[in-house]
């Protein structure tokens, strides 16, 4: 649950009786996991103010926003994807607050596979005001191939920039999977909201990248991705 887009570094978790209701398991199970995450390092409490993620220390925005494929070209390699899914749903209370939408209000959210000459390189889950992308689907997606390519001549969405995070983090057995990544190996993700010219949020990301085929490099401002699809 801590590591899905609800959550991020220095948000505060719920309280354990009502975490105990929402995952149906006892507070005393809960009082354990907390604990055990505590120990680790990934929750902390202070004092009467409850139990609260770890903050990350340090945060480095990345601007411009660049989509994979413009990406990929830059670097020499040859993109493709494969859609995991693509789906409407409601925007949560967070993910609402993000994009300057209502909690509820409809979201397209789409996952993907990314490669480089046929080799998985990062997991990307994207979600976009639906009013904002009316009619996307995931044909279109699949025949355009690049969602900023399509934001830009379907829906007139350019110059687009992002703020965001990176952090070490744990992946799923899924995200092993599907990354080819090495067992127990850690991930780089980012996570960030991107913007349109006109500073209106249109997407939120999640990226979860294999950490021998990504590096991310800060240069002056601009965010570079180094690819290592041969490793």
């Amino acid at each position: 649950m801590l590591n899905s887009p609800d959550f991020n570094s220095g948000d505060q978790i719920p309280a354990e009786r009502e975490l105990s209701e929402l995952l149906g398991i006892s507070r005393v199970t809960v009082r354990k996991i907390i604990t055990e995450l505590i120990d680790e390092g990934v929750l902390e409490r202070r004092g009467n103010q409850g139990t609260w993620l770890v903050d990350t220390a340090i945060e480095r925005p990345l601007q411009p926003a660049l989509g994979i494929s413009k990406i990929l070209e830059l670097n020499g390699a040859v993109p493709s994807s494969q859609l995991i899914y693509f789906h409407i749903s409601a925007a949560s209370a967070r993910i609402a607050r993000l994009l300057h939408i209502e909690e509820g209000d409809p979201l397209v959210m789409l996952k993907r596979l990314r490669l480089a000459d046929g080799h998985p390189f990062c997991i990307e889950t994207s979600y976009l005001p639906q009013a904002r992308v009316a009619g996307l689907s995931a044909d279109m997606l699949e025949k355009e191939g690049s969602l900023y390519r399509l934001l830009a001549e379907r829906y007139a969405i350019h110059d687009v920039y992002d703020e965001g995070t990176i952090r070490a983090a744990a992946m799923s057995e899924e995200e092993h999977q599907l990354l080819q990544a090495k067992p127990e190996s850690p991930a780089l993700v980012y996570r960030g909201v991107i913007y349109d010219s006109q500073h209106q949020p249109i997407e939120y990301l999640v990226s979860v990248n294999h950490p021998q085929r990504v590096a991310f490099r800060i240069n002056g401002g601009l965010k570079e991705v180094n690819l290592h699809a041969g490793t």
